[in-house]
């Protein structure tokens, strides 16, 4: 049985801990400063501790507070930090070095994730100086983890596989939003986003080429072929890589501030 606690439980930390609840050989237990998140640990089973018990009674730490709070978090709980104690950040842009400033003593591993971990479907970048093979083994279980040996490799992972979901929901509800002119009932435009989603996921997952799979549904001189030129001339993937960009650039600032 490996005790595991959260300090922070937002919504990454939610879905970290619905993840990882579905392997029993995982006690989960959490701190919060807020009413809400700790009811929502009592309600899910998990025990709320304090910091110094978290650290006493933990295998592994994971802090999961935004990057602003975490050098107050990290001056509050390096007092009750045990010598080696197992520390994962899921904080985005405060580097490994850092980490190891604010926190003497631990062994730190940083990692950039995202929400499929709920559903056990989250993919991991993990970065540290001394890997800890059941932190890589607990990433695995909650979908794909891979190590990275470049910092800056988070700082793109950070903006493409954890900011990348909510670029697609976003895009998702526009879908949506575009279906109101033939199917006003909620429930049944959902049900086909889901099957939308689950067609293209079957189209890809034999390692098709994609440029192959667009030739296959964009007919000369028909509606895919004219949507198609509208979005390339609009610079469509470029904006795409553009906002990356500016996601990646605002992690460097925070590894900075």
């Amino acid at each position: 049985m490996k005790n595991l606690s959260f300090i922070g439980c937002g919504h990454l930390a939610k879905c970290l801990i619905q993840g990882l609840s579905k392997n029993t050989e995982f006690q989960i237990s959490g701190f919060d400063l807020f009413q809400g998140s700790l009811e929502w640990l009592e309600s899910n089973g998990h025990e709320i501790l304090s910091l110094q018990d978290c650290c006493q009674q933990s295998d592994i730490i994971f802090l999961c507070v935004k990057p602003q709070d975490m050098p107050t978090l990290c001056n509050d709980l390096k007092q009750y930090l045990k010598e080696g104690q197992e520390v994962v950040s899921v904080a985005a842009g405060i580097k490994l070095e850092k980490l190891k400033e604010l926190l003497p003593g631990a062994n730190i591993t940083r990692v950039m994730t995202n929400v499929g971990t709920r559903d056990n479907l989250g993919v991991t970048a993990i970065f540290s100086q001394k890997i800890n093979e059941d932190i890589v083994s607990l990433f695995n279980f909650l979908g794909k983890a891979f190590l990275v040996d470049n910092e800056d490799q988070i700082d793109l992972h950070t903006v493409l596989i954890g900011s990348g979901p909510a670029f697609f929901y976003d895009l998702l509800n526009e879908f949506e939003d575009k279906m109101e002119d033939i199917i006003d009932d909620k429930d049944t435009k959902r049900e086909i986003t889901i099957l939308f989603l689950t067609s293209i996921i079957s189209a890809i997952k034999n390692g098709e080429n994609l440029d192959t799979l667009v030739d296959s549904v964009a007919s000369k001189g028909g509606t895919t072929e004219a949507g198609l030129k509208f979005l390339r001339e609009k610079n469509f993937n470029s904006i795409f890589s553009e906002a990356v960009d500016k996601g990646v650039e605002r992690a460097k600032k925070l590894s900075m501030d």
